[in-house]
């Protein structure tokens, strides 16, 4: 599995907002982040939909996160932005694999053991415990 591009900046952003723990407008979080204003822009609409972040408009607008840094997990994060984890194509809804290839398939069985406790780890990596993240300040 690979990690984004779109989800290592998503999570530098909501790092950064927490541990502001104040609204700030979508032009210095791409200032201390390192991320162009549009991509954060895309991925602040993703986390605003997600109900990670919020969005303020108006002179003193900006953007806030929703929870505490100990309640917003890595997997959080991955689903707002990119629907969930999946390391197998195998694992999508319109899989090209029949019900009888997959009884027989030794290797999707692992891979699903595999990918849940990816996903379990995820979900207990929250934003509190990253520590030195790479973010300018």
């Amino acid at each position: 599995m690979l990690i984004s591009r779109e989800v290592d900046y998503a999570i530098r952003i909501v790092h950064l907002l927490c541990k502001k723990n104040n609204k700030i407008d979508a032009k210095e979080l791409s200032e201390l982040t390192g991320v162009s204003v549009r991509f954060t822009l895309k991925i602040l609409g993703k986390l605003t939909t997600a109900n990670i972040v919020s969005s303020y408009r108006g002179a003193k607008g900006g953007y806030r996160v929703n929870k505490k840094a100990e309640e917003i997990s890595i997997y959080d994060i991955i689903e707002a932005l990119e629907g969930g984890l999946k390391i197998n194509g195998c694992f999508e809804e319109k899989t090209v694999c029949s019900e009888e290839k997959m009884e027989i398939c030794g290797l999707r069985k692992r891979l699903a053991k595999i990918e849940s406790k990816m996903e379990k780890e995820l979900r207990a990596l929250t934003i509190d415990k990253l520590k030195n993240c790479s973010i300018k300040m």
